[in-house]
């Protein structure tokens, strides 16, 4: 008979519904070169666009090397700030800030939560459960928009890849929680929308698992599939 305590989160097709497009010339870099000119740097949009893909890959790379895995995360903040180097600019912290800012909500079309999303969690919270999240993303995007979304206070503790540089489905990402919980493996559920990345690691380390359905794939082997996010199925299984 399970006993769950604690549930781990994914964030993006898991509570937040996100389409992002960081191809769009038009929409992100033109206006993003336009600000990176502002502060003094002269790159035009095809310009920028091809030195951030470039460092990106460098940066990534020069991450798999360091550490001889390929499940890498890096910290897209250092690339803003190369760029602004590469044009002459010596950019505080709160410039690169505000240009993560400015790249996310250019190349960003839908941000919203699923329907129902705070209540699950609050409700959880509630019934005394710990819920926590971890999370493949870059902090100085995913940061905001949880606030924007009335999300980040919601957790009892949160974990964003770019702040460890490892990401899922690698098992230390995992451990730099599950490490610091006072529960069993078989006391914990992960909730995600990605086969590889959360449900098949949580499996291969012992934790509950639940798929949230909401790119209607194929479904993994799990504990729980739902259809989308029906966060009511997913109530119903951690207290049955």
């Amino acid at each position: 008979m399970k006993e769950i305590r604690a549930v781990i989160f994914d964030l993006y097709g898991t509570l937040i519904h996100i389409h992002t497009d960081e191809w769009d010339l038009e929409r992100l870099w033109k206006p993003l070169s336009l600000f990176y000119r502002y502060q003094g740097a002269q790159f035009t949009p095809e310009g920028l666009k091809q030195r951030y893909q470039a460092l990106v890959q460098q940066e990534e790379q020069a991450a798999r090397q360091r550490s001889g895995n390929t499940d890498v995360e890096i910290n897209v903040e250092r690339v803003f700030a190369a760029i602004y180097a590469e044009g002459g600019v010596l950019a505080p912290s709160q410039l690169i800030s505000a240009t993560g800012q400015m790249f996310r909500a250019c190349s960003t079309r839908v941000a919203e939560l699923y329907p129902g999303a705070l209540e699950l969690l609050a409700t959880l919270r509630r019934q005394g459960k710990k819920v926590y999240l971890l999370s493949n993303a870059q902090r100085v995007f995913t940061e905001y928009e949880m606030k924007m979304l009335g999300l980040y206070d919601a957790f009892d503790a949160i974990r964003i890849s770019s702040d460890w540089d490892i990401k899922k489905p690698a098992h230390a990402y995992f451990r730099c929680l599950l490490d610091e919980l006072p529960f069993t493996p078989q006391q914990i559920l992960m909730v995600g929308n990605s086969p590889q990345d959360d449900i098949v690691p949580a499996a291969e380390l012992g934790l509950h698992t639940c798929f949230l359905n909401t790119d209607h794939i194929s479904p993994p082997r799990c504990d729980l599939v739902c259809d989308g996010a029906d966060y009511n199925t997913l109530l119903h299984f951690i207290n049955a």
